[in-house]
């Protein structure tokens, strides 16, 4: 586990996942560009607002009897409302947890098939991702309102992208992302809240969440 001091404040920046190139700084809320000697400063995270939902980085989840833990969050803004992308610790391939006004998607980075390397596809247009046909549910435009913790790429407030919802009849899911440093498909499904068996959850009001199940966050304090 890599650590930095913060270029801002001099505070410690451990990095938890070696996909990981960017972080928060959770002293002073500088953004911090990991390369492979040293961490560089590329400006200061705007506060993010506060989410009605008691996942925060930390928090631990099961899924298919693998733990897995909430590394960072990037929150998305688009012209209906705004979402939340959990960067998830994966020791094979990146991986995300997307908060969309409670519906849960659990998604690894995948390859971009030839289908989604041309231009992007409109609407209803069916794509072939795995040997499974994937049905565009939504584009949408959207920026970044801020992040936290620890990503894979450098989130600053105002990155802007496009976004692609695919579904499956199987019940599948895969998201397209189309940003100024290239493209990136995630696929993987719908999850249940209460099936993930999620540990070290804050406390929000209008939530009951178990006491085994509430934490401070931090994953070497989670219970196993």
């Amino acid at each position: 586990m890599p650590s930095y001091a913060c270029p801002s404040c001099g505070a410690p920046i451990a990095f938890k996942s070696s996909f990981s190139v960017y972080a928060v700084c959770s002293y002073c809320g500088s953004g911090v560009l990991r390369t492979d000697r040293e961490v560089s400063l590329i400006g200061k995270q705007a506060d993010l607002p506060d989410e009605i939902s008691p996942l925060q980085v930390g928090a631990g989840f099961t899924f298919r009897k693998v733990r897995f833990s909430l590394l960072g969050r990037v929150r998305m803004g688009w012209a209906d409302g705004a979402w939340t992308e959990w960067f998830v610790d994966s020791q094979t391939r990146k991986a995300w947890l997307s908060d969309a006004q409670g519906f849960l998607a659990l998604c690894f980075e995948d390859a971009v098939p030839r289908g989604l390397a041309g231009p992007l596809p409109p609407l209803g247009e069916v794509i072939e991702i795995g040997k499974q046909p994937f049905r565009v549910s939504d584009i949408k435009q959207a920026a970044c309102l801020g992040s936290e913790g620890e990503l894979p790429f450098p989130a600053p407030r105002g990155r802007r992208a496009t976004y692609l919802d695919m579904v499956s009849p199987t019940g599948g899911f895969a998201g397209l992302e189309q940003a100024e440093e290239g493209r990136r498909l995630y696929v993987g499904e719908y999850v249940e809240f209460d099936a993930l068996a999620f540990t070290g959850l804050r406390e929000v009001e209008g939530w009951t969440v178990p006491a085994e199940r509430v934490g401070n966050g931090d994953p070497r304090l989670l219970p196993r």
